[in-house]
């Protein structure tokens, strides 16, 4: 019934009359396109949602070794960390959660994305061409999940020959070779660095292999480009000595294929997508010699999902029509000693937006009808506005509706799943002014969510039921009735004046509230900051560039007692600093250091991290 009512729509937007054309204003500079915004090619100026972009360019200046590392800087996205290089991190866009965000990989669902296990923190930034974020709900064209927005990894089809070698502090050793087909990594770090009491923690080390592959053809009338890849690591689980286990384990190998096929015509574009991703997590520890080992045994995750996307676009003078169906198939399997669960999964949608160019800017509205299997089904529609206030000013205002299916942890993990949860069900709103003018570029914006049935992990009495009770040490996952969001962002931008430049964001999440309690919501910092300045030499030089920047969360803010420390955000501020010089005709050198300001805890409450450290990279192409 609603795949039906959303094709309705579909024909009832695409027969909706366009507005007669008119002059257009002098066109706007192309700084860069985007794909992921509206599901198809535009430039960044004309994307009415917000979205920012880390390119590969930025990905290999600033030695982001994973994603994580990638998104620290992005404004509105929360990125916290449970310890040194390869640890887990916690992400949000806007005060939202991980399991709120929608991670993929060249357009289609990451590895883990049904079990919320996309891990951006060991997954090395190999074969990356750019990544794309896009804040404020996706729902209406990217279904459930993308309440806080959609983090879109796009690898790279054909890379230059290149290779790269660092050696850095606490172990690390990292090795990348690319050709133009084929991009492979190896990274190790023992990460033995010292805890408060003077002791070395025994399993805090990482090592990852990672290798990517791409290659694009012509079959018949389509474009083909197929694209594969395999990650694989092994980490300790660090956190705070004496109550987590130090003898924790973890091996994760995640994979994933796709094919895109794309028929462009005189006025349209059709693009046909199939995918495959699996991931497979082993956790555990010694029960015989660590008091502080939770397990009874070991516990092996492993997710197996299918997705097929297709969608047309069709542009006419002043207006685009897209159209879609989305169809994933997936299982989920969860063994935790003697208790085994074995769990299918479904999602089945289809989407239409209508776009309209106009003197003034461009509208757009649409929406997407889904079903989750037996969780139920959902219409989301959503609708934006981008006025031209000049050549170089804009506004910005998005409204939508976004909703998020519970997933497999949530439902069915032994011990920690609760099968009667409520779909999340929120309505997202965004405004923002920008001017290219103003330095090298100003922009302003105000954002703001308010949640139903938001899923939350909450100690609860013995025998569940979601009774809370803030002394037990047994979570499940349970409904908040409502809560709201609201910040504000800023980014500001100089022009580059001699080679040297500096950018400015600020977040502040002025109200992340549990209406329930009337308290702060868990991991929401009220103020995030990343300040830059870099420096890149014009023409011939022996100095290539260098930079400096620093990310700083704000102070603790009021939260939920009941919820632990670790649950909670703390202060934390890193300097991070390069230099890269030139060595030879195609040689580069470049000194990397880290957490120069040595801070020693995380933003994650209790969990520490290594202190200052330095790498030294060689990379040629």
């Amino acid at each position: 019934m609603i795949l039906l009512s959303a094709c309705g729509l579909c024909a009832a937007l695409a027969l909706a009359p366009s507005p007669s054309p008119s002059p257009s204003s002098s066109p706007l500079p192309e700084i860069a396109h985007v794909t992921t915004s509206d599901r198809s090619d535009e430039t960044l100026n004309n994307a009415t949602r917000t979205t920012y972009v880390v390119t590969r360019s930025e990905l290999v200046r600033n030695g982001y070794r994973t994603i994580g590392e990638a998104l620290q800087d992005v404004p509105a996205l929360n990125v916290l960390s449970y310890g040194p290089l390869g640890a887990n991190v916690n992400y949000g866009i806007r005060g939202s959660e991980s399991a709120q965000v929608l991670v993929l990989v060249d357009g289609l669902p990451a590895p883990g994305s049904f079990d919320n296990t996309v891990e951006l923190g060991n997954l090395p930034a190999t074969g990356v061409e750019r990544i794309e974020i896009v804040e404020g709900g996706g729902s209406t064209l990217y279904g459930s999940g993308a309440v806080g927005g959609i983090i879109n990894v796009i690898t790279q089809r054909v890379a230059a020959a290149a290779a790269a070698l660092e050696v850095g502090s606490f172990g690390e050793r990292r090795l990348e070779l690319d050709t133009p087909h084929v991009q492979i990594a190896r990274t190790i770090a023992t990460n033995a660095y010292a805890l408060p009491d003077g002791s070395v923690r025994p399993d805090s080390d990482y090592a990852s292999s990672a290798v990517h592959a791409g290659i694009s053809g012509r079959l018949g009338s389509f474009d083909v480009v197929l694209r594969a890849g395999l990650e694989s690591d092994r980490l300790g689980a660090p956190g705070s000595f004496g109550f987590e286990s130090p003898t924790s384990r973890e091996a994760d190998v995640n994979a994933n294929a796709n094919v895109v096929a794309v028929r462009k015509g005189a006025q349209s574009e059709t693009t046909v997508q199939l995918g495959a991703a699996r991931q497979q997590i082993a956790f555990g520890c010694d029960a015989a010699t660590d008091p502080n080992c939770f397990l009874a045994g070991p516990s092996f995750d492993t997710e197996n999902r299918v997705d097929v996307s297709a969608r047309d676009v069709v542009a006419a003078a002043n207006s685009q029509l897209l159209y879609g169906v989305d169809l994933s198939r997936g299982t989920v399997r969860s063994d935790t000693g003697s208790a085994v669960s074995v769990n299918a999964l479904a999602q089945a949608a289809a989407y239409v937006q209508r776009k309209i160019r106009t003197a003034w800017g461009s509208w757009y509205y649409g929406a997407r009808g889904e079903r989750d299997g037996s969780l139920g089904g959902e219409i989301s529609p959503s609708a934006g506005v981008l006025v031209r206030l000049s050549n170089d000013a804009s506004l910005k205002v998005n409204a939508a509706t976004a909703f998020r299916a519970p997933n497999a942890s949530e439902l069915y993990f032994p011990g920690y799943g609760n099968p009667a949860l409520a779909p999340e069900r929120s309505q997202v709103w965004d405004a923002s002014i920008s001017d290219a003018r103003v330095l090298g570029g100003l922009s302003l914006g105000w954002f703001a969510n308010r949640t139903r049935d938001l899923i939350v992990a909450t100690p609860v009495k013995a025998g569940g039921g979601c009774e809370p009770d803030p002394s037990s040490f047994t979570y499940e996952a349970c409904n908040i009735g409502r809560t709201l969001v609201q910040g504000f962002t800023l980014e500001m931008r100089t022009s580059r004046y001699r080679g040297f430049a500096a950018t400015l964001n600020l977040t502040n999440l002025y109200l992340a509230q549990n209406l329930d309690t009337n308290t702060r919501m868990p991991n929401q910092p009220p103020v995030t900051a990343n300040v830059r300045l870099d420096y890149t030499a014009h023409g011939p030089s022996v100095l290539e560039s260098w930079g400096v920047w620093v990310h700083t969360s704000g102070a603790r803010g009021v939260v939920d007692p009941s919820q632990p420390l670790f649950y909670q955000p703390a202060p934390y501020t890193t300097v991070n600093a390069y230099l890269r010089v030139r060595a030879g005709g195609h040689g580069v050198m470049a000194l990397r250091g880290y957490n120069l300001g040595n801070e020693r805890y995380a933003a994650v409450g209790g969990y520490p991290m290594p202190g200052r450290s330095f790498a030294v990279e060689l990379s040629a192409k």
